[in-house]
């Protein structure tokens, strides 16, 4: 993606599918359509004429029709009626045991409840009244009854404890605090669940029930303590293995970490050329499942399809939400991923009105590069920013650390070949975007208080934003999840997007239609492994979208050159290799012996086994790879086996035998090649982010 080749395609008219989300509705397309025709043809040749991004968004912010557009604050709030509606629902489901869709409304509860928050709650929270305090305490506290019920000890913990900082009804809470000694004493932390008899204990006071009741949880509790105290608590409690979440593994790099480029394994250098830009090459020889980046993203979005069942800061599922203290449209899967996420704390009040604009997730990419940071953090960069030279920073010796924002800021964009038509509509979405952020708290007192006009603050943070959203067409990456149909098996197994996100290190590496490498992630976090060999000194490709089993040539080189400006010369292209539905079985190319050139060779008339290399001239016995292409049907039939009962370590084993096998006999294309390659990327894929189907739950 960091090509800096000359426009190979000037005569391309850029497609604006970048900025608009043709799959969804929005004001935007008109927003643009009436500021551009609003314009007359002398002042679209004097935008033209401009050189820099701070000139181009002070051009747009002048044209009166840009003020012709009402920002304000929209967002979906709280309903304390929704959310009583959806608690009494929940607790039908409960006492019918129906668990899994208790928690459902339940947690529907929790995000439409009102949450205490602020110096006011502060004030009262030991005085407010409870009907109208304690909703999201309550619902979360009901929650937590489901989740313990299901086994989900982790998250009824972190339910209850939320519920005990958010004005949970005194009278309740020694209810909350027994059960949270139980969960930590089966958690094997016993320090924190003598401690929390204790607060039951201490809440017991303020419990309205008779004198028989209160004296029978006395005792109760009185009896733990003692059990502590005298150290004869039960240390054999453990919460089962299916019910302990284990975060998807981050593998080491093989060969360890590269000392320059710190997402890449040793095997991995970055080179430079006038033509193909900064691009990744084998240091030594690569083989199938080595492991050659893990890198967690600069920044990330999640698609607005998955709201509702992701999380916004680690794209984790969410089993037990976590709200929004002002809004009901995104979730959290814990407290610190919601405390973490400053971006949201910007992004809140116009979340549903940039949702409504129809823009695309690259605008939100590009919008969340900045929102993820105070301005002030940029101000502070400001002196640094420049355009640096790219051949430069890769022939130097210096860190090529992707948590640098210089590293963000000097992936390619492209500018130079861009059309009028395609900044003028980019300057239109970045003026939107300002004047959104101005309805919000992120300029904090550096921003003008008048709508139509801008100040030197929001002039550069627009001017980055437009660069940002120049950068993102070419450098962002899908973030992905596996989702299985049923538990342990693969049948009717697909990968599904859950939004996009930036990787400074992944974004170095170029295009092939062959790709040399499979893409999967824990969370945001991507790791790739090679899914081929690759000798030393050889350009290590990625894949953007287009691979040769699956579209034809004349489809991937024009969507490559829609999307990414380039024409696509790799092998597959340059050799027009078939789709996979169109691989001739009756001729495969062998390797020479001394060259490893190709050898074509038709197996229906073979006739004599020595075949003469058109390159270097040597014969080559093909007799012995034939067996041994006998030998790798065998090892893909086991391979297949062990994913059938999901097996998958041996199966990642078999088939990595199987893929060198076919490498050291075989140039693609070729069937059976490409059948190992795709199983092997799908038991990849079931090491990352993973999504089982829910049951469907019953009334």
């Amino acid at each position: 993606m960091d090509d800096e080749r000359e426009d190979p395609l000037p005569h391309l008219h850029r497609s604006k599918k970048m900025v608009e989300d043709k799959d969804r509705p929005g004001f935007f397309k008109d927003y643009h359509r009436a500021v551009r025709k609003a314009i007359s043809n002398d002042q679209f040749n004097e935008f033209s004429k401009l050189k820099t991004n701070d000139d181009r968004i002070r051009f747009c912010f002048s044209l009166p029709a840009i003020h012709d557009i009402d920002i304000k604050p929209y967002f979906r709030g709280k309903s304390e009626k929704e959310a009583l509606e959806k608690k009494e629902a929940g607790n039908k489901c409960f006492g019918r045991k129906n668990n899994l869709e208790a928690l459902r409304l339940y947690s529907q509860a929790v995000v439409k409840a009102p949450v205490p928050s602020g110096k006011y709650w502060k004030l009262i929270k030991e005085s407010a009244d409870p009907k109208k305090m304690t909703m999201y305490a309550i619902c979360l506290a009901n929650r937590s009854a489901a989740l313990y019920h299901l086994r989900e000890y982790h998250y009824c913990v972190k339910d209850i404890d939320e519920a005990l900082e958010h004005h949970y009804p005194k009278e309740l809470k020694y209810k909350l605090y027994k059960r949270k000694a139980r969960l930590l004493s089966h958690m094997k932390q016993h320090v924190e669940a003598r401690d929390a008899y204790r607060q039951a204990l201490k809440w017991l006071d303020w419990a309205k029930m008779e004198r028989e009741k209160r004296i029978e949880h006395q005792t109760d509790i009185q009896k733990w303590l003692k059990m502590y105290e005298t150290g004869k608590v039960v240390k054999n409690w453990d919460i089962p293995e299916c019910y302990i979440e284990h975060p998807p593994v981050i593998p080491e790099l093989t060969g360890g970490r590269n000392e320059r480029f710190l997402s890449a394994s040793k095997k991995i250098d970055i080179h430079y050329d006038n033509n193909m830009g900064r691009y990744a090459v084998a240091s030594e020889d690569i083989e199938p499942g080595d492991v050659l980046v893990t890198e967690q993203p600069f920044a990330s979005v999640l698609n607005r399809e998955e709201f509702g069942s992701h999380c916004q800061k680690c794209f984790k599922t969410t089993k037990a939400p976590i709200p929004c203290k002002k809004c009901s449209s995104v979730l959290f899967c814990s407290v610190e991923c919601r405390q973490s996420s400053y971006f949201h704390t910007i992004e809140c009040p116009i979340l549903d009105l940039l949702v409504g604009s129809g823009m695309s997730i690259n605008c939100f990419l590009a919008l969340r590069l900045v929102t993820q940071k105070p301005v002030s953090y940029f101000l502070d960069m400001k002196e640094k920013l420049n355009e640096e030279d790219l051949k430069e920073i890769t022939n130097n010796k210096e860190v090529y650390d992707p948590s640098d924002f210089m590293r963000l800021y000097n992936l390619v964009c492209h500018s130079q070949f861009r059309t009028a038509e395609d900044l003028f509509h980019r300057c239109v979405m970045i003026v939107f975007l300002i004047k959104a952020l101005k309805k919000t708290k992120y300029f904090d007192g550096k921003g003008s208080s008048s709508g139509d006009k801008i100040n030197d603050v929001e002039l550069f943070i627009g001017s980055l934003l437009l660069r940002f959203l120049q950068i993102v067409q070419f450098n962002a990456h899908e973030v992905s999840e596996f989702y299985l149909m049923s538990p342990r098996s693969l049948d009717g197994s697909k990968n599904e997007t859950l939004g996009a996100a930036i990787y400074p290190t992944l974004a170095l590496f170029n295009h092939s239609c062959h790709s040399a490498q499979v893409r999967y992630f824990s969370g945001q976090q991507v790791i790739t492994k090679a899914i081929r060999n690759i000798r030393k000194g050889e350009i290590v490709p990625e894949n953007y979208g287009q691979s040769f089993p699956s579209k034809n040539k004349i489809q991937r080189k024009a969507e490559l050159a829609d999307r990414y400006w380039f024409e696509c010369n790799c092998e597959a292209c340059q050799n027009d290799w078939p789709m996979y539905k169109d691989m001739d079985t009756s001729t495969m190319r062998f390797k020479c012996h001394k060259c490893h050139g190709p050898l074509n060779v038709n197996t229906e008339q073979l006739l004599n086994p020595f075949i003469k290399c058109e390159k270097c001239g040597d014969q080559t016995n093909i007799l012995s790879t034939l067996k041994n292409l006998q030998n790798t049907e065998q090892t893909f039939k086991g391979a297949c086996k062990e994913m059938e009962t999901y097996n998958l370590e041996k199966a990642e084993a078999l088939l990595i035998e199987n893929l060198k096998q076919l490498e050291a006999c075989l140039y693609p294309p070729y069937r059976d090649y490409h059948l190992t390659q795709e199983a092997y990327m799908k038991v990849c894929l079931c090491q990352g982010n993973i999504r089982i189907k829910q049951p469907k739950t019953e009334e």
